[in-house]
């Protein structure tokens, strides 16, 4: 590959990560909302959860089908639509009045979003060497980790001074660029700006997929290492540090930022040290143990204040940041015909846990309610309500190391297979 088609794929990739690091905004932005959506929609805990989740519902059912789709048809066109569609989300969130309308805009969202991940990690693997996919993996988690700072902490402080919705049409404004230079810039490969599909078999790939027990075990592990960043970071952890320490919103956005910087700085250190080591597996369990230990002590250690909550907070994305491992091993247990699609089925196992967690965890703060309500009529939740439902994150980290110490096999950097 000569230079110019070097700096041509730099430039792809760094426009497709822009579009992962608008979705993760849009996808986390409900955190810093909480308040403001009980409020405007006139709900409580267990309805948030479900209308946050909807975009999760989505996410999820929609990864099969995306990776089956990258494998065949154009990464251009299908990053484009994509883009288009979040927008499309982002200005009918903005604008509806009814919670059953803006669920449906978290649909939305939810199908254009499916699309950002694995199309980074297409370009990736078809613009650049192999020896470079994982830590290239680690950087578009470290701009999508971005891209959650920039859906909590900014737009907590934009809340200070005006609505929601006024934030909303904003996403939408953002997403309409993105669209046209998607379209505009985005190529399918370095040789040929048009996409030619290999021939499939697809009933045999699936078949081949399903039936590997590595990339089931690497789902499950992708599963529960992310479920408790999508649980916690991504909606219920701004309210609880509001109400466990006592300060504002903008004060328990900033604290919460430290589980996407955590994340966003280990996610790439963690792609270059696995290659550095030939090693994959030992990371994996370090991470989870971090993640397990940290959750512990925040949520059940009494003396724990909130300045030292920000060390803990980083612990937990430091060990989320583990799971972008199973993408490079997912890539070396796979053919590379069927890489899109067991990329897909592992993304989807990461982003389950919002689609089953987050209003899992609204109908536990339900159950627990004991009817107080503030001045405004939104519902008041005790920091032991929180502590019980939260208990779902070092589950899933404790779960994550099983996998890892007893089922997952050292791949040592090496695809399983030739082609």
């Amino acid at each position: 590959m000569d230079k110019s088609m070097r700096i041509l794929g730099i430039f792809i990739y760094t426009l497709t990560s822009l579009f992962l690091v608008f979705e993760m905004a849009l996808q986390v932005s409900p955190s810093v909302m909480t308040r403001d959506l009980m409020y405007d929609f006139n709900i409580g805990a267990a309805t948030l959860g479900i209308m946050a989740s909807f975009y999760y519902y989505s996410y999820t059912l929609m990864q099969i089908p995306v990776g089956l789709l990258y494998d065949r048809f154009s990464a251009r066109w299908l990053i484009t639509c994509a883009a288009f569609i979040c927008t499309i989300g982002a200005f009918f969130f903005a604008f509806t009045h009814h919670v059953a309308w803006a669920a449906f805009s978290r649909f939305l969202m939810g199908i254009g979003s499916a699309f950002a991940f694995v199309g980074v990690l297409i370009v990736a693997a078809r613009w650049f060497p192999p020896h470079l996919f994982a830590f290239l993996v680690g950087i578009a988690q470290f701009l999508g980790a971005m891209g959650a700072l920039c859906g909590e902490l900014p737009i907590a402080w934009m809340l200070d001074s005006i609505p929601w919705r006024v934030v909303l049409v904003i996403f939408g404004a953002v997403g309409s660029l993105l669209t046209v230079l998607c379209f505009m810039i985005v190529r399918d490969n370095p040789y040929d700006d048009r996409f030619i599909p290999k021939r499939h078999h697809l009933k045999k790939e699936l078949k081949e997929i399903i039936g590997s027990g590595q990339t089931w075990w690497l789902a499950l592990y992708a599963f529960c290492s992310w479920g408790p960043v999508v649980v916690f970071a991504a909606l219920w952890g701004v309210p609880y540090l509001r109400v466990r320490f006592q300060v504002p919103n903008t004060y328990a956005a900033v604290a919460m930022a430290l589980v996407w910087i955590g994340v966003g700085c280990m996610s790439p250190f963690l792609g270059w040290l696995s290659d550095r080591l030939g090693r994959r597996c030992l990371l994996l369990r370090v991470s989870s143990l971090i993640g397990l230990f940290s959750s512990l002590i925040l949520f059940y250690v009494p003396w724990v204040t909130f300045n030292w909550s920000f060390i803990l907070l980083l612990g937990i994305g430091i060990a989320a940041a583990g799971q972008i491992l199973t993408f490079a091993l997912v890539k070396d247990n796979n053919r590379s015909t069927t890489t899109g699609t067991a990329i897909g089925l592992n993304n989807m196992a990461v982003v389950a846990g919002g689609a089953l967690f987050q209003p899992l965890v609204g109908f536990l703060l339900h159950l627990l309610w004991k009817g107080t309500k503030d001045g405004y009529g939104v519902p008041i939740y005790s920091v032991a309500d929180y502590h019980v439902g939260l208990t779902i994150v070092p589950v899933c980290f404790f779960i994550a190391f099983l996998v890892s110490f007893f089922f997952i096999k050292e791949t040592y950097c090496r695809p399983k297979f030739a082609n």
